[in-house]
């Protein structure tokens, strides 16, 4: 079968392959084929040598499909059902972090399109475990946004938390930065403003709006801190969700936020040791809850968010194309002329 494959360490590196059908590696797993499968940061990181991997390694943790074979001991699917997948394969399931039910943070996991193979091909293996029914009707576009869907759920909502009619400002108009706008509007936000780059007006923004963002900040033509600060009257923000990782937008997010606010730290800076206003944070009493991937609950409040609710989601879908294109639409996402991009295998 044909695969997109980061095949040795290093920057670049990737080439579309050849490679066996995988087969199941335990009779909990089962044999996925995949329908759609979406493009992640994390897979720009791989293609630049930023990012830990395994290769040779078949990329893509974020897709949609149908069960085509099941393991003996699979017990709660069956061939033909639609699924997708929690990116968590291999935890040990013996840590500490694995006992709290908290396997997205176990140090052996190695998930699909990093540490095992994963999406970006016609099949995937994945164990019985990490598996959720896609609900009736939706499609396998949609369904394949559950992934990044849910990471912004568990942050904003299990991690976070939005009570009814925050001021919420989500820093980076991303992938991630628009659907925590969007969660945060579900949630009961009672105002979201969303910032990014002069690059966001291609299309960004615009999806931005559609999925629920009142106001759109463009930090190269506007203040946003200003701007903030005029929406809340000098009150400053309950929430801040900061997505993008640059240095200036976690500065300026402690600043944003009233006393005793939320800073909800998603976004991973090129720098790891940014400069921050400690001090503001301290004097502030703020809460800084950090956030890293997404568990059980989450992919299922997702799911069920993204069937329910009456915004067109196909709005963050830029690009579908197979994956002997690869190349470009890498490209286009890291120009921000794109939002979300997915690869459709060739039904062939």
């Amino acid at each position: 079968m044909k695969a997109l494959v980061k095949t040795a360490k290093g920057p670049g590196n990737i080439e579309v392959r050849e490679v066996a059908k995988p087969a199941i590696p335990s009779e909990d797993w089962v044999l996925i084929e995949v329908k759609a499968a979406g493009i992640c940061g994390t897979d720009l990181h791989i293609w630049h040598d930023q990012f830990p991997y395994w290769p040779p390694v078949v990329l893509g943790h974020e897709f949609s499909g149908k069960v085509v074979e099941a393991g003996s001991r699979v017990k709660n699917f069956q061939i033909g059902d639609r699924v997708v997948a929690e990116p968590h394969s291999l935890a040990c399931g013996m840590c500490e972090l694995c006992r709290q039910g908290r396997v997205q943070l176990c140090p052996d996991k190695r998930s699909p399109g990093w540490g095992i193979d994963g999406g970006f091909a016609k099949y995937v293996a994945m164990p019985e475990t990490l598996l959720h029914r896609i609900p009736e009707g939706m499609s396998w576009e949609i369904a394949a946004l559950a992934e990044p869907m849910a990471i912004t759920v568990h942050h904003v909502t299990e991690r976070c938390g939005i009570a009814c009619q925050d001021f919420v400002v989500v820093t980076g108009a991303g992938p991630i930065g628009i659907l925590a706008a969007f969660v945060a509007k579900a949630a009961g936000a009672g105002k979201v403003v969303i910032t990014g780059m002069s690059a966001c007006e291609y299309v960004r923004f615009d999806a931005a709006k559609a999925l629920g963002a009142d106001v759109i900040v463009n930090v190269e033509k506007e203040d946003p801190l200003k701007k903030v600060m005029e929406l809340t009257k000098g009150r400053g923000a309950d929430v801040v969700i900061e997505t993008s990782g640059a240095q200036r937008a976690i500065s300026q997010s402690i600043a944003m936020l009233k006393k005793c606010g939320k800073l909800c730290a998603i976004g991973l800076g090129a720098n790891e040791t940014p400069n921050i206003p400690w001090n503001q944070a301290v004097l502030k009493s703020l809460d800084i809850i950090c956030c890293m991937s997404s568990g059980y609950t989450a992919c299922d409040k997702a799911l069920s968010l993204m069937a329910n609710t009456d915004k067109d989601l196909s709005a963050l879908i830029t690009h579908k194309t197979p994956i002997d294109d690869w190349e470009h639409v890498f490209h286009e996402l890291e120009a921000e002329r794109g939002i979300k991009a997915l690869f459709i295998p060739d039904p062939q």
